[in-house]
């Protein structure tokens, strides 16, 4: 059984509190979407009839994008949720009831792993963003782009429960820096596609031994007018892909041996370099402002949905800060 999230009741603050701009912090965030068909999307993640009632969907998936934005572990976000006004509020948990634990926050993230649900979520968000003209589809371009992501978890042989230090699903990325070195990480490879504006429309992940270009055909959109990427994606293959579909190719070249680069190569390089440096912003996210320079996770599929939820989290706050920015479009407003 599941609580009701949209029929709480008014939380737990006095008119005055409802003032207060820090516990309306969120509010932008709050107006931004219909959760409702979000929670459809949850609704069979704990879909039984019968048994104790679970908390409602909504409040723990929100709890999850909280984690992410402010850097939390499960357990640091259990007992934020305690003692936070602000995240009680979103998360519309009133201050005489209960908050989940974190093996509840735990079980719940492992069965968006189960049920495969990251992509058809951010999808859902997207897609709504795109009804507001948040973000915009026509004449869209498409800036793809690849980061390692080191494996926290990479010792040898195995902890004091038996369980292995290493991650198994986790692969070596070996990358040149602008320098010549050789950089190695253990790890996972994060691939995305974004818009000029930021916005990640795809995104998988990888184990990091998986090269850049593998992932081509998983970050097309296909109805984006120009596709943006450094020259790890530059080869035949990809140039006749394009072509095939009508996407201007915006693809750095890259040399080889005894055919380097020609200065006309070089200048359109630099040219594609201003727009695809539009690709690292969810990576800058993610790292710095995330703190999801390493996993958090043993092994792909768990990995894949955590950064699933970052991505979504991305977008949400992305598109918050425009609707407080700019508003929603008058053909919303009229609506």
């Amino acid at each position: 059984m599941q609580k009701s999230f949209s029929t709480q009741p008014e939380l737990f603050v006095t008119a005055s509190d409802l003032d207060n701009q820090i516990l309306s912090s969120l509010d932008d965030t709050e107006a931004l979407l219909d959760w409702s068909k979000i929670e459809s999307l949850l609704t069979s993640i704990y879909s039984a009839n019968t048994g104790r009632p679970s908390y409602p969907l909504l409040t723990l998936f929100r709890s999850l994008l909280l984690g992410i934005w402010y850097k939390l572990s499960d357990v640091q976000l259990a007992q934020s949720l305690y003692r936070d006004l602000l995240f009680r509020k979103f998360c519309h948990l009133e201050l005489t009831s209960s908050v989940p634990e974190a093996s509840t926050l735990g079980r719940f993230r492992n069965q968006l792993v189960k049920l495969e649900l990251w992509d058809s979520l951010l999808a859902e968000i997207n897609n709504q963003l795109e009804s507001k003209n948040i973000i915009m589809t026509e004449g869209r371009i498409n800036i793809i782009d690849a980061t390692p992501i080191e494996a926290a978890q990479s010792g040898s042989g195995n902890d004091k429960k038996g369980r292995p230090k290493k991650d198994p699903e986790a692969g070596w990325h070996v990358k040149n820096d602008s320098r010549g070195r050789q950089k190695s990480t253990y790890g996972y490879s994060v691939h995305t596609g974004v818009d000029e504006d930021g916005f990640i429309h795809s995104q998988s992940v990888t184990p990091g031994n998986v090269h850049d270009s593998q992932e081509l055909d998983t970050l097309i959109l296909g109805d984006e007018e120009k596709l943006y990427s450094d020259a790890a994606y530059s080869s035949k293959n990809t140039r006749e892909k394009l072509d095939e579909l009508g996407i201007e190719d915006q693809v750095q070249r890259k040399g080889y041996r005894n055919h380097p680069l020609t200065e006309e190569d070089k200048i359109r390089n630099a040219e594609i370099a201003v727009t695809r440096a539009g690709g690292e912003r969810p990576f800058a996210t993610y790292k710095h402002h995330y703190g999801l320079a390493r996993t958090r996770f043993m092994g792909l599929a768990k990995n894949a949905t955590f950064y699933g939820l970052a991505a979504m989290a991305a977008n949400i706050r992305k598109g918050a800060n425009f609707l407080k920015l700019y508003g929603l479009p008058e053909r919303e407003i009229a609506g």
